[in-house]
């Protein structure tokens, strides 16, 4: 078996979403091309998170904090995982900053604390 790098992998699984209809491309500001997630694509991956879940025995949140601090192994399940989990909440996130109400998440990742005394993005004094 053939060692891949983790930019293989990654192409490679976004490659197995764009054929199986998961996501489009869709262009940005600045003419950059965002994937957005199908409708349909979002409640395969809702379900394939689940399943990737319990085939690894890792939450999906803990991937994709593991990916995001370039901890995760270099496994496909595991990276996939990260990645459904981050392309899952990003969507999410944009259709409910649209004004668009969604049922509860499958997965939710926390954003950072802000920077500021106790992690609150307040001042004081």
């Amino acid at each position: 078996m053939e060692l891949r790098n983790k930019e293989q992998l990654k192409t490679e699984i976004l490659q197995s979403w764009l054929k199986s209809a998961w996501v489009y491309p869709m262009r940005g500001p600045e003419e950059q091309t965002f994937l957005r997630l199908t409708p349909g694509g979002r409640l395969k991956m809702r379900r394939r998170i689940g399943e990737l879940e319990s085939a690894l025995g890792m939450k999906g949140a803990d991937a994709s904090q593991q990916d995001e601090a370039g901890t995760l192994p270099v496994e496909r399940d595991s990276l996939e995982l990260a990645m459904m989990v981050q392309a899952y909440t990003s969507e999410r996130r944009f259709i409910e900053s649209q004004g668009t109400s969604l049922g509860t998440a499958a997965v939710a990742v926390e954003d950072p604390a802000p920077e500021g005394p106790e992690g609150t993005g307040e001042e004081t004094g």
